[in-house]
């Protein structure tokens, strides 16, 4: 999985920058959101759409959720037509999205993704807890904890049939996390970090082991850069609707959900959609966007490219007309894949 954390970074080096120039006039250590959703595993969309939305703590926990259950009461299946206030709120200073769309061919990476590279890599994993439980003696029962629920992962991985759709799905959203968290912490050094998922089977897991591999992937990733490493910072903390028996963070999930939704129905490149409440939330969130970034990842006979796709406004071209584009977009809106694609 560092494989492919290492190809999304080489393809996301612009969304690095445009994160800080975004939040420069946040300040480093305050605390921050992390809000993911997803639209995957449904025969009848495009693609499978991971959906991360990055929201400074501006406000207090029922201030920001009273804000959002006002302005959208639905998700986007629910609705009709898109909450203007939901798009206003996605375009402001405070919120920050990163999205990752993986073609409905690819299988979820499976050449990338296999049960051999689970294993090994969950074996690596176990066998780092363990130096550095030895190394932080005051860690040690946290450790031992991770290292119970990736045994139970190593096992299920041993079986002759593992359900090899959900644990992809968990590696890939567990690593799609860490390069998030990780563009957090380069950026803006946070003294903590909230990451509220919406409710799932990767998540139910032997007992979030999603959110475990996306902290070990995280902490691996920010050591191997080296340099002096504070451990007491970030804190990161996870939650997901009903988890502790009463938050339900409905109305957190809620933004993460309306761009996972569009994402998923966007055929590509004709620019495609099959509903009339799509094109709105991409004309608003995704193109030319300032706050909003989408990483393809294609999985072909023998490789995996990831590439960053960004949507603007071109002057029609009479030759490259597509007859079949959506007439909800804007005239000359066009796709452009990223200089910056990497394969592995």
């Amino acid at each position: 999985m560092f494989e492919l954390i290492e190809l999304i970074e080489k393809s996301s080096g612009t969304v690095h920058a445009e994160f800080r120039r975004w939040f420069r006039a946040i300040p480093a250590a305050v605390a921050w959101n992390l809000l993911s959703d997803y639209s995957i595993g449904d025969n009848t969309k495009q693609n499978d759409a991971f959906s991360f939305v990055v929201l400074l703590n501006h406000d207090t926990f029922q201030n920001i959720a009273s804000y959002i259950a006002a302005v959208a009461p639905k998700d986007i299946k629910a609705s009709r037509t898109p909450p203007e206030g939901l798009l206003d709120y996605l375009s402001c200073p405070v919120a920050f999205s990163m999205n990752f769309v993986v073609e409905r061919q690819s299988a979820y990476l499976r050449n990338l993704v296999t049960v051999d590279a689970m294993g090994g890599l969950t074996k690596a994993l176990r066998g780092i807890l363990r130096e550095w439980t030895a190394a932080e003696p005051p860690n040690a029962a946290y450790y031992d904890t991770l290292d119970r629920r990736l045994g139970l992962l190593e096992t299920e991985l041993a079986h002759k049939k593992p359900p090899l759709k959900l644990l992809r799905q968990i590696f890939l959203v567990a690593s799609f996390a860490a390069v998030v968290l990780g563009m957090i912490n380069s950026a803006k050094s946070p003294l903590a970090i909230r990451w509220i998922s919406d409710r799932d089977a990767m998540f139910e897991r032997h007992d979030g082991v999603a959110f475990d591999l996306a902290w070990l992937f995280f902490q691996m990733e920010r050591r191997k850069r080296g340099g002096v490493i504070d451990l007491r910072r970030p804190q990161i903390a996870f939650g997901a609707p009903g988890m502790d028996g009463i938050t339900e963070y409905a109305e957190f999930v809620r933004l993460p959900d309306f761009l996972a939704g569009t994402l998923a129905d966007l055929k590509l490149p004709q620019m495609m959609f099959t509903h009339r409440k799509f094109p709105p939330v991409f004309n608003r969130l995704f193109l030319n966007s300032q706050n909003g970034a989408v990483i393809e990842l294609l999985s072909g006979a023998d490789r995996v490219t990831s590439r960053r796709i960004t949507f603007g406004k071109s002057k029609p071209n009479a030759a490259d007309a597509e007859p079949q584009r959506s007439p909800d977009l804007p005239d000359g809106a066009n796709v452009t894949f990223s200089k910056n694609s990497g394969e592995v």
